[in-house]
């Protein structure tokens, strides 16, 4: 984008033509859908492109991570740098959030951490800049494929309602478990204490309702509250449970689309100054400040996909430990 910016304050007005939203801009790459879900055609976009291309390399560096240190228990270079930020999710954020529950959820939570991430650092490489370079010199119609799948509102959307339905799943069965649990009854005054014994379950039936039950009756303050309050309190939080996975979407959604808005808006001053020398002087500071502000932007690459992956493990946590 920088080099794109320096040749377009030069004069070359077909650079200077170059759409620089065009990467978090979801296109279609091909005319025709690849296939079609009950219906609805999906068709081979830039952002899809990226998410596969992220999740291939999900596939092939973390295999290989995990056979490596089988072999070799100390990692180094690249590795070491995974396997610290593996390490620091699990015992700082995941063990002390999800306690006896960090086993079963530290997988999914790794998932989105790492699509994230990578999908951001992928995004901001300046592919569809160059590919521009590369066409106006060369004659060539390279198509641009490059994007920010996490700058589309339709794949955070998809991201945080996945969170969603981990979320409540693992609530509801945590509760339909406690619900299948039978209570043992208190021994008479004076009798000796009952052998050991595994407590009775109740039937599957009874104990999804009644799971169910507990899992909606926990969004009420166990303290004792006027009549009229608790159903307020219940509305109040049921509204919050749909407003969770809206803050992890936009969240994720606008902070990474403001990276390329921001650029955007700089570098259109170039343009709106009349004179080579005025673009040129325009220019400079542009190129400077585009510079810091893509910096600032991998640091926000990692610092969502730690906000996105903490928001998960504290909404999981809060749905499976409640008390009733």
């Amino acid at each position: 984008m920088m080099i794109w910016a320096i040749t377009s304050a030069a004069g070359y007005s077909a650079l200077g033509a170059v759409n620089v939203l065009q990467g978090v801009v979801p296109h279609r790459l091909l005319a025709h859908p690849l296939l079609r879900i009950f219906g609805w055609p999906v068709y081979l976009t830039n952002d899809l492109c990226i998410l596969i291309l992220a999740a291939l390399l999900m596939l092939g560096i973390f295999p290989y991570m995990a056979r490596r240190l089988r072999r070799d228990p100390v990692p180094t270079g690249f590795i070491n740098f995974l396997e610290a930020m593996l390490d620091f999710l699990r015992r700082e954020i995941f063990d002390p959030m999800l306690g006896r529950w960090s086993e079963a959820f530290t997988p999914y939570l790794w998932t989105c951490f790492f699509l994230i991430l990578f999908c951001d650092l992928l995004g901001i490489l300046p592919i569809n800049e160059i590919l521009n370079i590369i066409n106006y010199y060369t004659g060539l119609h390279i198509p641009e494929f490059w994007g920010g799948p996490t700058g589309n509102v339709t794949v955070t959307a998809v991201l945080a309602l996945s969170t969603f339905v981990v979320v409540h799943t693992s609530g509801v069965a945590e509760h339909i478990r406690i619900a299948r649990r039978g209570r043992r009854s208190a021994p008479a005054a004076g009798s000796p204490p009952p052998a050991a014994s595994p407590p009775p379950r109740r039937a599957w039936p009874l104990a999804l309702i009644g799971g169910v039950i507990l899992y909606f009756k926990g969004m009420v303050p166990s303290v004792p509250l006027p009549w009229l309050l608790g159903p307020i309190f219940f509305v109040l939080e049921l509204l919050s449970t749909m407003v969770k996975p809206l803050s992890l979407c936009m969240r994720l959604f606008a902070v990474m689309m403001s990276g390329p808005l921001v650029i955007a808006v700089f570098v259109s001053m170039i343009f709106m100054a009349a004179g080579y020398l005025v673009r040129g002087l325009v220019g400079l500071p542009v190129i400077l400040f585009g510079t810091a502000f893509e910096a600032l932007h991998l640091l926000e690459a990692f610092l969502q996909a730690f906000i996105f992956t903490l928001l998960s493990a504290a909404y999981i946590a809060e749905a499976i430990v409640r008390e009733h």
